[in-house]
């Protein structure tokens, strides 16, 4: 039940949800021109209101975003929120009835009732918070703890021993006011490894002193779109010894660090996602992220990044990173890409779709190819696993494109392709006009034409459709995982791979035809039997 309203007008910071949207108190008073008592509020949502906090020409209250203010009438529908075993009892205790009740039977269409005997019993059994693990109550306008003595007083004898044994509480999208207050839930909860506190506006504290034992097993926080700042993240989460995952998406971060790092304790965070920032030097990114040794992954899809300069030392790298995800940035160039291996020497999975530089038709089919030469570490990229066989293939392609550029001095070429020595090292150098041709044959030794057709029903019957010349023909790689192989037909075929299937078949030897399931798309072409000549047939689905 929602905590009715006060007689008085809420004081400024309370924060309080109206017809489902979630806002804070920022002014109480007169408007001008304008009869009684109003509320200067700020949404969460900043496209809920209609101004920043100023009103013809006056200002009242502030607001981070333009559009998040707006003035309100105090009135009896507006929620100022629930303790946490409020919600807690709501969501998962029915209130007990009575030993015996009576109970209409649906079936009658309410013409038989009869008397239920010990209904309490099954009730108590389903009501059990000693079995809760994990508790969800997002958007359940939890704005306050409980003492002690409540918790007691309130839950049934047989959970009051166990309920504290949750290992994740969700608390999204609530009334939150500070970190005091979910210090205060979260101090008897002993044993929580995971919480959630995304879409909250939470103060930071003026008192610490909760904190130091409210965090002590927690080993994820979720701290997405909370508005708040790196430095100020960094002193929350310094009580969070355990801590091994944040998730800091949608927080407007254009910037991480100070200037000067900070000499408080950091935990041994090994993921950290920034998803849907503003963070756009990767310098400063790469001098933040320095500051967690033990970081392995990192999420920085949908920033801003678009540079990324070769590091001044190996000092500034981070080789412990193996995973890192930059879709949707704005990286346009190879250099960044040459740049990137040195940036971090261990990285093994790397994703990069929706960045300018995967959608440009210079390269077009050498894109892939090109990146994993590029980063010499790489095992997966984009999803797709790459091979040994696809790596060496990769290397060799790039190589013998390198070499058709014309001849140039070592420096030069060093300069344009960051790892071409070390590719000289590994397969030997070639020779700038004896061997150039001989390398690009070596590549061409390797590829495979496939011949390609428009499916139809007869063609399972008969090999008539297979008689006349082929739609298309693709030379690829049998290296090629299958789930390439689809991606480039949409492309030949001009369709959208995120909302179309393309489904495949393979023209056996024997006259039969042979359909090439999802389930084989990690699969090399060479491991399904295609080979040079093989005819296959499309469908779009």
């Amino acid at each position: 039940m929602a905590i009715a309203m006060s007689p008085h007008i809420p004081s400024v910071g309370t924060r309080f949800s109206l017809n489902n949207d979630i806002g804070t108190i920022r002014y109480t008073g007169t408007v001008d021109n304008t009869p009684g008592i109003w509320l200067g509020v700020e949404w969460d949502n900043p496209d809920r209101g209609k101004h920043d906090g100023h009103k013809d020409g006056k200002k009242y209250f502030s607001c981070r975003f333009r559009t998040s203010g707006s003035f309100i009438r105090p009135n009896p529908h507006i929620v100022y929120g629930v303790s946490f075993l409020g919600a807690l009892t709501a969501k998962y205790i029915e209130a007990l009835h009575g030993s015996d009740e009576i109970v209409t039977l649906g079936s009658s269409q309410g013409a038989i009732q009869i008397t239920a005997v010990s209904l309490d019993k099954i009730r108590e059994k389903f009501s059990r918070l000693d079995r809760l693990r994990e508790v969800s109550l997002d958007k359940a306008n939890v704005v306050k703890g409980d003492p002690p003595a409540n918790i007691t007083k309130s839950c049934p004898k047989s959970a009051v021993e166990r309920w504290k044994d949750v290992h994740g509480l969700d608390l999204s999208q609530n009334l939150l006011p500070n970190w005091e207050t979910v210090a205060e839930i979260t101090s008897s909860l002993s044993l929580l490894e995971r919480l959630s506190l995304n879409r909250n506006r939470l103060q930071m504290p003026l008192n610490y002193d909760r904190l130091a034992i409210a965090f002590q097993k927690l080993t994820e926080i979720q701290l997405n779109d909370i508005l708040i700042s790196w430095s100020d993240m960094q002193k929350i989460t310094s009580f969070m010894p355990q801590l091994r995952v944040i998730e800091m998406g949608y927080n407007h971060l254009a910037r991480l660090c100070g200037d000067k790092h900070t000499t408080i304790f950091k935990p041994a965070v090994e993921f950290l996602n920034l998803d849907t920032n503003l963070c756009s030097d990767w310098i400063h990114i790469c001098d933040s992220l320095g500051e967690y040794n033990s970081l392995q992954r990192v999420v920085l899809t949908s920033n801003h990044i678009e540079d990324i300069p070769f590091p001044e030392s190996s000092l500034n790298c981070l080789p412990g990173i193996k995973y890192l995800s930059l879709s949707d940035n704005r990286i346009s160039s190879w250099e960044a890409i040459d740049s990137l291996s040195c940036w971090l020497p261990s990285l093994e999975t790397m994703m990069m779709n929706g960045n300018p530089l995967m959608n440009d038709n210079e390269f077009g089919k050498q894109i892939r190819p090109f990146m994993i030469a590029r980063v010499p570490s790489l095992v997966t990229l984009d999803g797709a696993f790459i091979s040994f066989r696809e790596r060496t293939d990769s290397e060799l392609f790039y190589m013998s494109t390198i070499i058709q550029q014309g001849i140039v001095a070592d420096d030069v070429r060093t300069k344009a392709h960051y790892h071409w020595p070390s590719l000289c090292k590994k397969y030997g150098k070639p020779d700038e006009v004896q061997k150039q041709q001989n390398l690009q044959n070596k590549l061409s030794g390797h590829l495979i034409d496939l011949q390609v057709y428009r499916y139809a029903q007869s063609m399972e019957q008969s090999d008539d459709g297979f008689a006349t010349a082929p739609e298309t023909t693709l030379r690829v790689l049998p290296t090629m995982s299958l789930r390439i192989l689809r991606l480039k037909m949409c492309k030949v075929l001009k369709v959208d791979a995120r909302r179309t299937n393309v489904a495949l078949w393979l023209h056996m030897g024997n006259g039969a035809l042979t359909k090439l399931d999802k389930e084989h798309d990690l699969r090399d072409l060479d491991w399904l039997g295609l080979d040079n000549g093989s005819q296959i047939a499309y469908q779009v689905q």
